[in-house]
């Protein structure tokens, strides 16, 4: 029988009498936290809550944005004004946001993501305590704990079980102000054709045709400046084609929808799924001349892996004979290549000896497009790899222009200023559906759009606040303001994943609960007029 606890909360019911027992129990205990201003000093609590002398005033908070993310984050923030929360929204770069998120130097975020299956631990990175790129510094160990349950139980039953307790227990802390899911689109001008729509807007080019005589392809994306090439960092929607261009995985997909081999020749899994055997492709060589070899995936992947599984799971990535790179996994792991089988390989030599930083300023890959030096700032361009192993590229170059306005995007693929846009919003798209002179695809892939909340320090360590918070966004207006394809969801669960279930909860409007707990937590409140 599954083991795993489950929560007998009603969706949407308060915490509020369960969290003040616990304050009080803690404050015997617990020494105040004290935030001095540059004209008040407010103390707080062990549960995060003002207290002493503070009287009750406004929630105040900003979400850290990028440019890409900013209506969604002003819609977030406009949600959150009925009740009286005061957010406000700054936009920086995505590279120095996810820093900071990671210092935990910020408020809350807001960096959409994209995850390639809707399987709940494709979330690891983001909710696990140990994970790379969990913003909130969420660090309850038991969802860690559940989801773990998804690969280290054997038996069906047990890891829908782990997938169902995830769903039900993450709504009780609620790290994130959830949102909504949303699909990305790519659009490109007639002229441009041969290519192909991916997930975290990695289109392929390596098909790709101009029509007449140009061989200089113009792809616009909404970014403010060329972002970093580190194919290990963060994936950001709006450099996904850069880094499609550049790099060349152990598999891609396919037309259909399904995983195609890419540098991998092919692959074979064992009868228990416990092992995976890779065969590489023979003579393929990256950018700088040197030559794919197995060590190099075996670096790949000990990089990529770290902080996106759980500590229970070992993967041991072991450079073969002929060409062959095997995968042992502690246990039956027949998921791994959909959530990782396009991991960007690099050249294990080149990037020791360049460390992070010079590999994302000169970064090398086996993909059909190298990057040709001198050119940055507001332009990159990509230059045909003619030692490619697919055959090179009927495209000779590839210019990349910069604009976070996603009209201005659209309005350059118009005014023919540009051939594609890739990761456009529906509503972005809209204007060039069912245009003769362009082709809207459809991403695959998922891709959420959540505020990540800083549990680390106030008022977001409280958790009555985050409950609140919740509790008072209406998601359903926020999906119809950021578009008509917008799916609610009331926890970071996506409702086509493993074991998900309509029934485990998640947050419902409740804005008299939200109201109630931020009195409770020491704020003012906006009453319904």
């Amino acid at each position: 029988m599954p083991t795993f606890p489950r929560s007998r909360r009603a969706p949407g019911r308060s915490l509020a009498p369960v969290l003040t027992l616990l304050a009080v129990a803690l404050s015997f205990v617990v020494p105040p936290l004290t935030v001095c201003g540059c004209s008040s000093q407010v103390t707080f609590g062990p549960a995060g809550e003002p207290t002493g002398n503070h009287q009750p005033t406004w929630l105040r908070f900003t979400i850290a944005v990028d440019p890409a993310g900013l209506p969604a984050a002003q819609a977030f923030a406009t949600g959150l004004a009925r009740v009286g929360v005061r957010a406000g929204v700054t936009v920086q770069d995505r590279e120095s946001l996810t820093a900071r998120a990671l210092a935990g130097e910020l408020d809350a975020v807001l960096l959409a993501f994209t995850v390639p299956t809707p399987h709940p631990l494709a979330l690891y990175g983001k909710l696990a305590p140990d994970g790379a790129e969990n913003y909130s510094g969420y660090a309850n160990l038991e969802m860690g704990r559940l989801l773990s349950g998804l690969l280290t139980r054997a038996a069906t039953a047990d890891r829908e079980a782990a997938a169902l307790a995830a769903q039900e227990f993450l709504p009780e802390d609620a790290p994130w102000l959830f949102g909504v899911s949303l699909p990305l689109y790519d659009a490109a001008a007639a002229a441009l054709s041969g290519w192909l729509a991916g997930p975290a807007g990695r289109v392929s080019l390596r098909e790709a045709r101009l029509a007449g005589d140009s061989g200089r392809a113009i792809v616009c994306l909404g970014l403010a400046k060329t972002p970093t090439l580190d194919p290990f960092g963060p994936v950001d929607p709006q450099a996904g084609v850069i880094l499609e261009a550049l790099f060349d995985s152990l598999a891609a997909l396919g037309p259909d929808g399904n995983l195609v081999p890419e540098l991998a020749e092919t692959w074979e899994f064992s009868a228990n799924a416990r092992r995976l055997t890779v065969k590489l492709r023979d003579g393929v060589r990256f950018h700088n001349g040197a030559t794919l070899s197995p060590q190099d995936v075996v670096f790949t992947y000990e990089k990529a892996l770290r902080g996106r599984l759980p500590g229970e799971v070992t993967v041991a990535a072991v450079a073969g004979e002929d060409g062959t790179v095997v995968f042992r996994f502690s246990v039956p792991f027949p998921g791994f290549l959909e959530l990782f089988g396009q991991t960007p390989v690099v050249p294990s030599v080149y990037y020791e000896l360049s460390g992070p930083e010079g590999f994302a300023a000169s970064p090398v890959g086996t993909g059909p497009f190298r990057l040709e030096p001198g050119r940055s700032g507001r332009r990159l361009v990509l230059v045909r790899w003619d030692g490619y192993y697919g055959g090179a590229p009927a495209i000779a170059e590839v210019a990349f222009l910069f604009n976070p306005d996603p009209a201005k995007r659209v309005a350059m693929l118009r005014d023919g200023q540009a051939h594609l846009a890739p990761a456009l919003t529906p509503a972005a798209a809209a204007p060039l559906r069912g245009q003769p002179d362009f082709l809207v695809a459809r991403e695959p892939g998922w891709t959420i759009f959540a505020v990540e909340l800083n549990t680390r320090h106030p008022p977001f360590s409280d958790t009555r606040v985050r409950l609140a918070l919740n509790l008072a966004l209406d998601r359903a207006a926020l999906a119809v303001t950021l578009g008509p394809e917008a799916v609610p969801l009331p926890s970071a669960f996506l409702p086509e994943g493993f074991g998900f279930s309509a029934a485990a909860g998640g947050f419902v409007v409740d804005v008299g609960a939200a109201r109630s707990l931020l009195r409770e937590a020491g704020y003012l409140v906006a009453e319904d007029r």
